[in-house]
């Protein structure tokens, strides 16, 4: 049986799809009714406007869920392990995210709604970070320090290493991801650990 998508999952998976095409000045509420195949209508009145939509695409292809689900199932608390477990999800998720990173760098700077959408990722990954190493903290599992500069080292780790292998592929670092895991996880969790 072929599950049917709701009228709003339609619409924000047609945004996506355009957005990876053609940008977000290219994305026009017309052309995502059209991908859609609903009224142009039916777009305002489920989301006003278009940068209604793409505020709830922020949301539908966020990490943030996916790592609030592995914070409340995964983790052995178990801070090298737990990293692994974030780190290797993350990685995963930004791979299949890779062309709309770059298409939300390339043109953040010309619309500030973007930016202001593309800001709640980091923002999200951050807290739930710093959720993860507070009861880690409580646990006496973790140091005395920072939650928030720890959440944000080990986000731009991932993401640095990111960026660094979606642009220049090995010409920065030739180490296959898992390598680049087991060696800076390691160490941030002993860095961590008291």
């Amino acid at each position: 049986m072929v599950e049917n998508k709701s009228t709003s999952d339609r619409i924000i998976e047609a945004f996506i799809e355009l957005f990876r095409d053609h940008g977000y000045k290219g994305t026009t509420t017309r052309a995502v009714a059209e991908r859609a195949g609903v009224n142009e209508v039916t777009i305002f009145r489920h989301f006003e406007n278009k940068k209604g939509i793409m505020d709830a695409a922020i949301q539908f292809i966020s990490y943030s869920p996916y790592l609030e689900k592995v914070i409340n199932e995964q983790m052995t608390w178990n801070l090298e392990h737990d990293l692994w477990v974030i780190a290797e999800g993350y990685h995963t998720y930004m791979e299949k995210m890779k062309d709309l990173v770059w298409i939300g760098f390339r043109e953040a700077g010309l619309f500030p709604e973007l930016e202001e959408a593309i800001l709640k990722i980091p923002l999200q990954l951050k807290e739930n970070m710093i959720s993860y190493f507070s009861v880690m903290q409580k646990q006496g599992k973790l140091i005395d320090t920072d939650l928030e500069f720890q959440a944000m080292n080990f986000i731009w780790l991932n993401f640095g290493y990111f960026l660094s292998k979606s642009r220049f592929g090995d010409k920065v670092i030739k180490s296959t991801k898992i390598d680049f895991l087991k060696h800076s996880i390691q160490l941030f969790a002993r860095g961590l650990t008291p």
